[in-house]
């Protein structure tokens, strides 16, 4: 029987190790890469990231930090949508049941996306699963944009901030993962095939440790 101590070492090892995955493919355990509404899930924040961005709080304070504010008072026009990322857990709603919008994006489109996390115990990585697109107007229906989603411009395009956290993202992107053309497509719109990897890094803005 272990003891205590080598109990505490095993399950730290074994968290360890399960964090050290960037994604499983959900398809790999019954899942698919669309939500139920067939949106494409076209960006992967990868459990490789930091602890801090693939928290709840922490990919709220990132989407701040790249020009996207918390759904205006909770109010956004458009429903829940469910996932199943192959992790055990099942349908799930994106967290929070809301996509991350501002009120004005609300009223005129723009753009959103919509977070799932793969936490479950068939492949409990951390990584976050993001439907992202650009919506029209509501008087469109906040219908989709042909490639209108900019998570991946803004995320990268050098360092971003919020709330005195500093963030930095690295892009690689999948083929395979989600099939090019239109069919099964949410509006029938096109799309690439490609999903994006995202790692991201935060760290403290060193003015605000000093202060």
């Amino acid at each position: 029987m272990l003891s205590l101590s080598a109990a505490l070492q095993l399950a730290t090892h074994l968290a360890l190790a399960t964090a050290q995955v960037a994604y499983t493919d959900p398809r790999s355990g019954g899942g698919r890469m669309l939500t139920v509404q067939n949106e494409p899930l076209n960006i992967i924040v990868s459990g490789l990231s930091s602890p801090e961005v693939l928290s709840t709080r922490g990919i709220v304070n990132f989407g701040n930090a790249i020009g996207y504010g918390d759904d205006c008072f909770g109010i956004h026009l458009g429903g829940p949508q469910a996932a199943d990322l192959g992790d055990g857990n099942g349908l799930r709603e994106d967290f929070g049941s809301k996509p991350i919008g501002t009120c004005l994006e609300t009223l005129i489109g723009g753009n959103h996306y919509r977070v799932f996390r793969q936490n479950g115990g068939r492949a409990n990585t951390g990584a976050l699963f993001l439907a992202a697109s650009k919506e029209e107007s509501v008087t469109e229906h906040h219908d989709i944009v042909p490639n209108g989603d900019q998570v991946v411009s803004e995320a990268t395009g050098g360092k971003r901030s919020f709330s005195s956290i500093d963030y930095t993202s690295t892009v690689t992107y999948v083929d395979g993962l989600l099939a090019p053309g239109a069919e099964g497509i949410n509006h029938n719109i096109a799309i690439d095939g490609r999903v994006a990897i995202l790692t991201i890094t935060a760290t403290t803005d060193p003015v605000y440790v000093a202060g």
